[in-house]
């Protein structure tokens, strides 16, 4: 597998994390007041589609060739996801805040 590939793959793995955390996040929002084993149901289900789909994008680019470093950029997207989310929330308090003291 050429170098180019590899990097391909590595930013494409990156990006799958980061868009797996939203896609959770927003089956999450979507289930989180229904009955327990439609929610089950429906988690089982969004995660094998994600699965499935993140094997197929590995099989078109690797031909199904999986390396452990793919994985760990997979799980840095997802982290870097999360303390996106979490420094946007507290950007938008602070902004919040800042907008009530001005009111004042």
């Amino acid at each position: 597998m050429s170098s180019r590939l590899q990097l391909l793959m590595l930013c494409i793995n990156y990006i799958y994390g980061f868009c797996f955390f939203y896609i959770i996040l927003i089956n999450y929002n979507f289930i989180k007041n229904e009955v327990l084993l439609l929610r089950i149901i429906i988690t089982v289900l969004c995660i094998m589609d994600i699965t499935i789909l993140y094997l197929i994008i590995v099989y078109k680019f690797t031909y199904g060739v999986f390396h452990i470093y793919y994985l760990i950029t997979f799980i840095l997207g997802y982290m870097n996801a999360i303390s996106v989310k979490k420094h946007v929330k507290l950007t938008i308090n602070v902004q919040k805040l800042i907008d009530t003291i001005k009111r004042r």
